[in-house]
Parts: structure tokens; C-alpha cells; sequence
């Protein structure tokens, strides 16, 4: 019996070597991995001693002993071993985490490098898409835990909505995580405003988010912006409120916008086939910022203004835009839906914007705006819920490139209109705000070779119309794809 414990643990031995590979670059681990070919010496003296059994039992007390002994050193060096900082490259992502656990470290990446071409229609001769290429994100930072109830994320962007940039604070927070399911967190992030706004850019459907979704977040929202806020995360739930300033690097502003992001997510059903989530949010900006000094007597100040483009980031053209507003305050609320069914998924949502003039003898204008969306994964994976989030991610391939497949396969669709237009046939001195209505149709498929890597394909067909000024119609078909890398 024991000469068969000693062989089993022969064969544990190099597994158990082999899981502290991670740190092979430390000085500590050559001394014990010389004391662990030290034990597994002894322990081939003792399989030896085995063939000399039958003749003579007179060791067999010594054997105890050394087997004693070799078990001692082996839990020994285990235990250092598991002192030391783990290191692991899972996904491709490099991770050190402290022995204890209470800290951990890890890099990320995202790069979004797209390229575009404008069919130009009959547009006006003022409007000229841009056909190129551009890096939509170049992000690179470090998110982890400390202390173990607090955890940190830090996020430089070099890239950006039709061209690229020197590099900015695209997030920059701490958050304290003790009091579960209750978080806080203060910096420079994204509140939660929606349930496409708060799906990751790297799982992504489509190159951009629809123009209603866009707008709603941008608003108070999106990323970089400075603020606190507490949220209650659960599996199936999902609560946040935010008060939310500036973004990050914004200058000129003396006295800057506050604002309340406020959502809220639940899964209303989960199974293994089925998943649906139900979403709202709302966003009321209650102080609007002034651009100069003394902002009473500006005309700069307190202005608010809706715009969105083409929903292609290679070209920044905002093709419907409601140009400055004089506003006291904002709103906008929204519903949404999102549904994952086997190899299919489901989208949509509606926002509505209104803005309150500061001069009473005008009308209030409001929006509206919303979007459909349909995927099909024709390899069969599913979209997982992300219950961080409470959003869902991108497919994750069953059977990746160079793995004995080919990667995950979706083709999708979807529908999105923006109506920046009111009272359009009033003159503006009047209260009328002619910012355009735009339905964009999309058409597309995404291949994830790997998990880490996609490749999305866009057709985007787009039109623009201004029933006061037909001239300043836009109609255009739009052919982008992009090269994506997450880690």
C-alpha cells in the first residue's frame, strides 16, 4: 500500500510543477523545483527498494520513514510555491495576482481599425462623405483589484470618431465593492445609461451604435465622463445612478454641466435556451455648462445641442444636428429590450429628448428617436448575458480558427431612425428646430476567427431628410469594415 501511494504521487509530481510555470522567470522557482527533483529522487529509491520486498522485510520501517519525510518536503514546497505571484496569459491577457489574492493586475487592449467607402447620392453640394480608413479605438490600460475590496481601471484612447488623436483619459476610476450587491465608484467612466450603451465596445453588433442610443448617452453619459455614482449588481438585476460634470480634457468651461444618469435592468426570464432583458434609463441635466466667465451675460452659455452622423466612424460629419439651443434644462428617457434565443438575438429601443428653453416665450422642442436589431449565428453559438453589465456579449467561437474549426459565424440587420426635427416649417427665431430625420438600414456579418479577434462587414444604407429644405437632403450607401482586437 505504500509503495503504491509513493508511485501515485511519482505521477502528481510534474502536473504539479507544470501549474507553476507561470512564474518561471522567478530565481525562487529553480531551488524548488531542484527540491521537488530531489523528492521524486527519493521516492524512485524507494520503487527500487521494492524488488528486494519478497527477499527481505527487514527495511520496511525505513521505508515508512522516508516516505514520512518525502511527504513533509513535498508539502513544503508546495506551500511556497504558493506563496509566490501568480501570473497567467488566459484570453491573452497578461494577469498577476498577489497570493492572497487581495490584489490583482491586468492589461488590456482594444483596437478598432476601420476602413469605409461613401457612395455619394444626390447631396448637396455642401455635403462630401469621407471615404478612408480610420482607428475608431486604440486603447490601451490596466483594470484590477486592491485590498480586495476595491478595484481600479485605467484606459488612454489614441483613436477617435473620424480621426485619430494624441490620446486622452477614456477611463479613469476607483470603485469600493464591500458592500455587495452595493458598489460605488468616482473618476472619469462610462454611467450606465442604457442597455446599448452599456454593452462593451468590443462586443459591439454593428461598427456604431444606433443614432438614438448614441445621442441618449452622449447627453451626460458616454465615456470619460467625470462623477460618482452607486449601483446594486445581482445576477438577474441591475441599478445605477450616477451625478455626472465635464468629460475628461474638456477645456473652456468655467462652470460645468451637472447632470443625474439613472438606470435600471432586470432579466425577466433565463433559461438554458432563453434569456430577455427588460431596461430603462433616464438622464436629466439640471445645470447646463457656460463656456466663458460670468455665463449670465454670455450668449455662449447654457446652450444644448443634439447631432449624430452616418453611423460610420471613419467619416465625423454629423448629418442631422439641431444646431445650439438656449436651454435650462434637459431630459431624456428610454426603453429598451434585448433577447437571446439559441443561435439568435434580438434588440430594440426607443428615446425620447426634450429640452426647456430659458426664454418662456418659446416652445419646448423634443425628439425621438429608436432602433430594431436581428442576428443570426449561423455556427451556433449563443450571446451570453453579462450580468456586470447587464448587457450581452459578443459570440465567443465553439470551435476557433486553428483549433479544428473556423471560428463563430453571425449575420445580422438593423434599423434605426432619428427625428431631430420640430415645428420645421417655424422659423427658428420662432421656436422651430429643422435638424434633419435619419433612417439608416444595416446590413452585415461578423466573424470571430478567435476569441479576441473579429472581423465585422457593414453595408449602411443611409437618407436624410429635411421636409423644409428638400435640397439639404443626404442619401448615401456606405460599405465599412472592421479589424478588431480585444485582450
Amino acid at each position: 500500500m505504500w509503495l503504491l501511494a509513493g508511485a501515485a504521487m511519482v505521477a502528481a509530481l510534474p502536473a504539479a510543477a507544470a501549474a507553476k510555470k507561470a512564474a518561471a522567470d522567478d530565481p525562487r522557482i529553480g531551488v524548488l523545483e531542484q527540491e521537488l527533483r530531489d523528492v521524486k529522487s527519493e521516492l524512485a529509491e524507494i520503487k527500487h527498494t521494492q524488488t528486494d520486498q519478497a527477499a527481505s522485510q527487514d527495511n520496511s520501517a525505513a521505508l515508512i520513514d522516508l516516505k514520512r519525510s518525502t511527504s513533509a518536503q513535498y508539502v513544503d514546497v508546495n506551500n511556497r510555491f504558493d506563496a509566490l505571484t501568480r501570473a497567467d496569459v488566459a484570453n491573452g491577457r497578461v494577469t498577476f495576482v498577489s497570493p492572497d489574492s487581495r490584489f490583482s493586475f491586468a492589461l488590456r487592449t482594444l483596437v478598432q481599425f476601420d476602413a469605409a467607402y461613401f457612395g455619394q447620392g444626390r447631396n448637396p453640394a455642401s455635403v462630401d462623405l469621407n471615404s478612408g480608413t480610420n482607428f475608431r479605438r486604440a486603447q490601451v490600460g490596466f483594470t484590477g483589484t486592491a485590498w480586495r475590496d476595491f478595484s481600479y481601471n485605467l484606459t488612454l484612447d489614441f483613436a477617435g470618431n473620424g480621426v485619430e488623436k494624441s490620446g486622452y483619459i477614456y477611463t479613469a476610476f476607483i470603485e469600493y465593492d464591500g458592500f455587495k450587491p452595493f458598489g460605488f465608484r468616482v473618476g472619469a467612466f462610462a454611467p450606465p445609461a442604457g442597455l446599448d450603451d452599456s454593452t462593451g465596445s468590443a462586443d459591439l453588433l454593428f461598427l456604431e451604435r444606433a443614432s438614438g442610443s448614441d445621442i441618449a448617452r452622449n447627453i451626460a453619459g458616454s465615456p470619460s465622463r467625470e462623477g460618482a455614482s452607486i449601483f446594486a449588481q445581482g445576477d438577474n438585476y441591475l441599478v445605477s445612478v450616477a451625478y455626472t460634470t465635464k468629460k475628461a480634457g474638456d477645456a473652456a468651461t468655467f462652470d460645468e454641466q451637472s447632470a443625474v444618469v439613472g438606470r435600471a435592468a432586470w432579466l425577466a426570464y433565463s433559461d438554458s435556451d432563453l434569456k430577455w432583458e427588460l431596461d430603462a434609463d433616464l438622464t436629466h441635466v439640471f445645470k447646463l455648462p457656460d463656456a466663458v466667465a460670468n455665463g449670465a451675460t454670455s450668449a455662449t452659455n447654457n446652450l444644448a445641442s443634439f447631432s449624430n452622423g452616418p453611423e460610420v466612424g471613419v467619416d465625423s460629419t454629423k448629418t442631422v444636428n439641431t444646431g445650439n439651443i438656449d436651454a435650462s434644462t434637459i431630459t431624456e428617457f428610454g426603453f429598451e429590450t434585448g433577447l437571446a434565443w439559441r443561435e439568435f438575438y434580438g434588440q430594440g429601443g426607443y428615446y425620447h429628448y426634450s429640452i426647456e428653453r430659458r426664454a418662456s416665450a418659446l416652445p419646448d422642442p423634443d425628439f425621438d428617436g429608436w432602433y430594431a436589431l436581428l442576428t443570426w449565428s449561423i455556427t451556433g453559438e449563443s450571446h451570453a448575458y453579462d450580468p456586470v453589465t447587464a448587457s450581452f456579449r459578443g459570440l465567443r467561437p465553439a470551435h476557433p480558427l486553428g483549433d479544428g474549426g473556423f471560428g463563430a459565424f453571425e449575420l445580422k440587420a438593423r434599423y434605426s431612425n432619428i427625428d431631430l426635427n420640430y415645428l420645421p416649417f417655424t422659423a427658428t427665431t420662432a421656436g422651430g428646430v429643422p435638424g434633419g430625420e435619419q433612417n439608416v438600414w444595416t446590413l452585415g456579418a461578423n466573424w470571430y476567427p478567435t476569441q479576441g479577434i473579429r472581423f465585422a462587414l457593414d453595408y449602411d444604407n443611409v437618407h436624410v431628410s429635411h421636409p423644409n429644405a428638400v435640397g439639404n437632403n443626404i442619401s448615401t450607401d456606405v460599405i465599412a469594415l472592421r479589424s478588431q482586437l480585444s485582450l
